[in-house]
């Protein structure tokens, strides 16, 4: 009877331990399921902003651009303005 009671006393022991490591390995994935979730939720936030600064960047690259022919332009219409005052030039 002794062992008897001793072995279902353990049998009970060893039960309870088990359920207790399931629970915290429950939790444990519950925990990890979150931080999954927070990664995916920074990663959807840090492609938001990667497309609002593509807009910008794309925003400067038009702008340079446009500065570029400008400047080309100015130039053009400062050598032909060169050219006209030197031909118009007339030495006494």
């Amino acid at each position: 009877v002794f062992h008897q009671t001793t072995y279902q006393s353990i049998k009970q022991t060893i039960q309870r331990i088990n359920e207790e490591i399931m629970r915290e390995r429950e939790e444990e994935i519950r925990n990890i399921h979150k931080g999954m979730h927070t990664v995916n939720e920074i990663y959807k936030d840090l492609a938001h902003l990667v497309d609002n600064q593509q807009e910008g960047v794309d925003q400067i690259e038009n702008q340079m651009e446009n500065a570029k022919d400008n400047t080309a332009s100015g130039l053009k219409h400062i050598e032909k303005a060169n050219e006209a005052s030197s031909s118009q030039c007339v030495i006494s």
